[in-house]
């Protein structure tokens, strides 16, 4: 009874959340989702022609089944053309950071098999160049940042990733070290949760922000994923993690018992 009903897993943890909250300030607005290959295959290639993009499956962990979508295409073409299926790409994968050069109409082929299926569906969001610059995590346990986890991508031209299986390096911080962020994060909380299905914040969950750039040129971040199912934190326990889920916990069991 204190932990989250699936229904919450599944509105805040899909990778399509995005989609949803994309006027909240913290998602691109051109971040979309596919749940039919014909979808797909109708506007992806449109897309790519904005830039460059990162297509993210459903399932899978780790980085498996996320790319990131480059043109190496020499034959000219503008932002809105519909390129044709024979433009070369370039393909890295954030599991490992391996490339994979393929046909835009290959790929497309290919990454059909994240679309069909029980859950399936691809997320194609546009490629944050300061990933470079790391991914910063915030676990939260309810409503709390308990700390904050600075992940730098490996050393490499093509590496993006930003799991540990990739080489990324990991440092771990207190809220208030990054507390425009945090506090940020924070004051949009109550609408994220709204715009997801109204429900209250997990009880351990995180959220991966990107650095991006406004238009004066001032620091600014990007949710590029909300992660509920799977969080690891068996290391650094002495952030006092573990006392923020009894508490959570308890006070859970209270609103739900009505004690």
């Amino acid at each position: 009874i204190g932990f989250e009903h699936p229904d919450v897993m599944r509105d805040l943890g899909a990778k399509d959340a995005l989609t949803k909250i994309t006027d909240t300030g913290l998602v691109p607005e051109d971040t979309y989702a596919y749940y039919t290959v014909e979808n797909f295959k109708e506007i992806f290639p449109k897309s790519i022609s904005y830039g460059e993009r990162v297509l993210k499956q459903n399932r899978g962990s780790t980085g498996e089944g996320i790319w990131r979508v480059q043109i190496e295409d020499e034959r000219p073409y503008k932002a809105g053309d519909f390129l044709p299926l024979d433009t070369k790409l370039k393909l890295t994968e954030a599991v490992d950071n391996h490339v994979e050069h393929r046909t835009l109409g290959d790929f497309m082929d290919f990454a059909e098999q994240y679309i069909v299926g029980e859950n399936g569906m691809l997320v194609d969001m546009r490629f944050m160049p300061r990933i470079k610059e790391g991914e910063i995590r915030i676990l939260m346990v309810g409503d709390t940042p308990i700390f904050v986890v600075h992940k730098k991508p490996a050393e490499g031209a093509d590496a993006f990733s930003a799991t540990l299986f990739s080489g990324a390096k990991y440092t771990y911080d207190k809220p208030e070290q990054w507390s425009e962020l945090v506090d940020m994060f924070l004051g949009k909380l109550p609408e994220v949760l709204g715009k997801l299905g109204g429900h209250a914040a997990p009880l351990i969950w995180t959220a991966d922000f990107m650095l991006d750039w406004d238009e004066n040129g001032n620091d600014t971040y990007v949710l590029g994923e909300i992660n509920n199912s799977c969080v690891g934190f068996t290391s650094h326990l002495d952030q006092g993690i573990q006392d923020k889920v009894a508490e959570r916990i308890i006070e859970v069991v209270k609103m739900k018992t009505g004690n």
